[in-house]
């Protein structure tokens, strides 16, 4: 599950480490509001307006505007909400900011601009062990750095039962270029930061930029969180503020089936069960020419109904011009994935032919097979992922030739 910046924030602050001062808007007039409070507390000329989605990349598409005056923060506000944000890590249509962040300009204390540092923490689970990743040179060209300047870029792995050392954040602090009159502020935030990551289960807990002030205190500018949703009972206060809104449809609808479901840009729809057949499914969509319109996941135990509603959420996608099932009967039986097809199908618009690959092997194989192939519907039964492949790499052909 996502968390907003508001509320990743909110989270930080409870475990004592300082954060910009901020209020939540929703309108201009809101905004405004917002405004006046914190320029009264804060006495500085400018303030961040900072749009609430879930995606990096808002600055360079607009989303981070800075405000000197209530007039301005009227206007710029007006035209950040209701507006799609369409950055690097958004469809082409972007995200509907609804809600916006009043943010005190930590910059404008500065005498000199601020020293500007990466950090992320995160589960590595190919060495079953959380990760630190960080950079002397954070901010909104990290993306970038990565590609260019990899070298430029730390690590430091942290044994699970061990949990965070003191030499390995002093061996941080001395990468990152931190000296002896900040260490001490860092090391506090650090074992702070790791508390949080550990307590709320996050999968990701990202500060870029993090700040070092003029005046040696450490400080976390943008944040974003990522909570386990499997540990969402143990926080139900943000499971509760889980926002959905910011879901494509077919997301949503996926999201209330508790089905794993994520919406991709392409031509050919997915069924599958299991994660690592879904990724190797999703090669092959791409080694055959086409392009993966979703990744979904049914798991291991779906029964007829989830099956059905599953293959109707494909349907719902006007881009897949084809759609492949790549099914393994082992807990799911084969039949009861060919009734889930076929009820789904015979619900939908008669005039919608959308042919389908399917490939089912274990149990009650055969069975589905003949009920397949006795629906007369434009659904092709496949024994292998080459097979299926091929056909699908015929279908698509046919479908540009026409």
């Amino acid at each position: 599950m996502n968390l907003h910046e508001y509320q990743g924030r909110e989270i930080l602050n409870s475990f004592s480490i300082q954060v910009p001062y901020g209020i939540l808007a929703s309108s201009p007039e809101e905004a405004v509001e917002a405004a006046k409070i914190i320029f009264k507390r804060t006495e500085k000329k400018s303030l961040v307006i900072k749009a609430q989605i879930h995606a990096g990349g808002r600055g360079k598409a607009g989303g981070i505007q800075i405000a000197k005056t209530l007039d301005e923060v009227y206007e710029k506000s007006k035209n950040i909400l209701g507006k799609f944000l369409v950055t690097p890590q958004t469809s082409k249509k972007g995200k509907l900011v609804r809600k916006i962040l009043l943010s005190e300009d930590i910059y404008s204390y500065e005498l000199t601009p601020p020293k500007e540092y990466y950090l992320s923490i995160l589960l590595n689970r190919d060495i079953e062990k959380n990760m630190i990743i960080y950079s002397k040179e954070g901010g909104i060209n990290i993306e970038d750095l990565s590609k260019k300047k990899p070298d430029k870029i730390y690590t430091e792995e942290i044994d699970p039962v061990l949990g965070l050392q003191l030499f390995q954040i002093r061996k941080i602090a001395f990468n990152l270029g931190m000296n002896n009159d900040s260490l001490k502020n860092f090391i506090s935030f650090l074992i702070s930061l790791y508390e949080v990551y550990i307590n709320f289960d996050a999968l990701l807990l990202e500060i870029n930029p993090l700040i070092k002030t003029f005046d040696k205190k450490i400080i976390p500018v943008d944040i974003k969180i990522v909570l386990d949703d499997n540990a969402l009972f143990r926080h139900k206060k943000y499971s509760i503020m889980d926002d959905q809104e910011d879901l494509d449809l077919l997301e949503k609808e996926a999201y209330k089936a508790n089905l794993n479901f994520l919406k991709l840009e392409g031509n050919v729809g997915c069924m599958v069960n299991g994660a690592g057949l879904a990724m190797a499914t999703m090669d092959m969509i791409k080694f055959c020419g086409g392009k993966p319109a979703n990744f979904l996941d049914i798991g291991g135990s779906a029964d007829k109904e989830r099956v059905e509603k599953a293959f109707s959420l494909i349907l719902m996608d006007k881009s897949v011009k084809t759609i492949l099932i790549n099914i393994f009967g082992g807990i799911v039986r084969c039949d009861t994935v060919a009734k889930g097809i076929i009820n789904s199908y015979s619900k939908i618009d008669h005039d919608i032919k959308i042919p389908v690959v399917v490939r089912l092997q274990g149990t009650n194989e055969e069975i589905a097979k003949k009920m397949l192939q006795n629906s007369f519907l434009p659904i092709y039964s496949t024994d292998t992922l080459k097979d299926a492949a091929d056909k699908i790499q015929e279908i698509l052909q046919i479908d540009a030739y026409e």
